[in-house]
């Protein structure tokens, strides 16, 4: 029940994408941050839609800047349907990069916070992919057909 709870707060927490458009509890004191029209050139997108309790799943839309500020752009989207948001978030910020030892592994992982108090972990899976995990750092249990990975965008 707490992995599912977990899971649930997680997939809330990162699913955002309305044309630039933020919400009034998503705030930031990074300026550079903030700014919403990061190239190419200078961020790297992940996207991908993550399973939820109450909805058809949670669709992420991540900007990292790749530059040495750590900036981020979120958008985090509840979906009705593989195609109809039923609601959607917008957050900016900074991502903590935490180097930590899980099941013996030495793992990157990003820390973002959507929202007062809600922080949803990635591990850096691989170059072109993050995946989320719980507050623990710790993956969930592999179940066939869902997936909790964010591809990189081309």
């Amino acid at each position: 029940m707490k992995k599912v709870l977990f899971i649930m707060a997680i997939c809330t927490a990162m699913v955002a994408c309305k044309n630039g458009k933020t919400t009034s509890n998503a705030t930031s004191s990074d300026s550079t941050a903030k700014d919403s029209t990061l190239t190419a050139a200078d961020s790297v997108v992940f996207e991908g839609m993550t399973p939820a309790a109450d909805c058809a799943g949670v669709k992420y839309h991540l900007s990292l800047a790749t530059d040495s500020t750590n900036g981020f752009s979120a958008t985090e989207s509840y979906m009705e349907s593989d195609t109809k948001a039923k609601s959607t978030q917008n957050y900016h910020g900074k991502y903590d990069v935490v180097k930590k030892k899980v099941n013996g592994k030495e793992n990157t992982y990003y820390t973002f916070e959507l929202g007062k108090g809600n922080k949803v972990n990635f591990l850096v899976s691989n170059d072109s992919t993050l995946r989320m995990v719980n507050a623990d750092f710790e993956e969930a249990v592999a179940t066939k057909g869902l997936s909790y990975d964010l591809k990189m965008k081309k």
